[in-house]
């Protein structure tokens, strides 16, 4: 995706209940910029929510561009790099592909291997996060802002078109407009800088 693109910014007020089901958009990665030569632990820090505690007790599974990943060092590599962060997963798989598990030797490929040349410009990491992640910080992303393309936003709603119902206000650019305008908003090609707020956080101004 071309990074200079137009960028809209798009701001959704939802019924209060409804806001974790919005956080399955997580799943489909959402796009953070971050200084060349930054390591994963490094980059999720900055994020809200993503304290020591959190990473050591709750993040249990990290694929780093595909493969799965133990040490929270590891640089960030590759022209996109791509991150998906989980909670403990069931069975052998989960097992396996857990952080510092005893069967990860069973992996097929375990070795996370590091850029000849470290980037020397800033990353556009693609960050996906899975349950019971996804459904804690979300909340705070959303708040925070979050940057996707609007074909990933637009398939989001296709699949879950129940949940337009639980859209309560629709802000683009500071300018209120309805479902439908939205819905050919997110035809076009270019990027969304989503804010979602329920409604017990809606913002001043």
């Amino acid at each position: 995706m071309n990074d200079q693109q137009l960028l809209l910014h798009l701001q959704l007020t939802v019924v209060t209940e409804k806001l974790p089901l919005f956080t399955t958009v997580l799943q489909s990665g959402i796009e953070i910029m971050t200084p060349a030569g930054s390591g994963l632990g490094q980059f999720l820090s900055l994020l809200p929510g993503f304290t020591a505690e959190y990473l050591s007790n709750t993040v249990q599974t990290i694929f780093h561009n595909g493969t799965a990943v133990d040490d929270l060092t590891t640089l960030l590599c590759g022209e996109r790099p791509v991150l998906a962060l989980s909670a403990a997963m069931p069975g052998l798989a989960g097992a396996i592909f857990r952080k510092d598990s005893f069967h990860k030797a069973l992996r097929s490929e375990t070795k996370n291997e590091q850029p000849i040349t470290p980037a020397t410009r800033p990353l556009t990491v693609t960050l996906k996060l899975f349950n019971v992640i996804a459904q804690e910080r979300g909340k705070e992303l959303f708040a925070m802002g979050v940057c996707l393309p609007a074909a990933v936003l637009s398939s989001f709603f296709i699949k879950r078109p129940a949940l337009l119902q639980e859209i309560l206000q629709i802000q683009l650019d500071g300018k209120g407009i309805d479902i439908v305008a939205m819905q050919q908003l997110l035809s076009s090609p270019a990027k969304i800088h989503l804010k979602i707020f329920d409604t017990m956080a809606i913002p001043n101004g």
